[in-house]
């Protein structure tokens, strides 16, 4: 994968290219691409040998790419019992999910939104929000 570096100290960095995320901030831009390999968040815990028991929620701020982080994780997902993740209602990233595509996905996992918390808004609609969604 691709990584676009952005110019504030890396916060903006994403593996999606910038859209309307620019409206909200103005200055951000992207100063240069790292080509990297990914890999999912099951196949790492695999690797690490880590138990996903030993943590009860997942923290997403993946710039745009939320949802194909949480795809990669859906052995995780059968056993948290939190996921919160940074998310627009408008295009910030080309190809970035919105919230209703979130929480399909994690309703799927028995995950239900519980807070949405607005914390920047675009001048011409749509809103940056810190969602988290808890077990049923």
């Amino acid at each position: 994968m691709t990584l676009h570096v952005s110019n504030n100290e890396g916060l903006s960095s994403s593996v999606m290219d910038l859209a309307l995320h620019q409206d909200v901030w103005p200055s951000v831009h992207f100063t240069k691409n790292i080509e990297l390999q990914s890999q999912k968040l099951d196949t790492i815990i695999d690797k690490e040998h880590i138990d996903p028991a030993d943590y009860d929620g997942l923290v997403l701020d993946t710039q745009g790419s939320e949802l194909l982080a949480l795809k990669g994780a859906q052995r995780v997902l059968r056993n948290t019992r939190m996921v919160k993740v940074e998310v627009a209602d408008f295009e910030a990233y080309t190809g970035c999910p919105r919230p209703e595509q979130i929480a399909t996905f994690l309703r799927t996992y028995g995950l239900r939104e519980w807070t949405r918390t607005p914390f920047a808004e675009r001048s011409g609609g749509g809103r940056y929000y810190d969602i988290v969604y808890v077990r049923n």
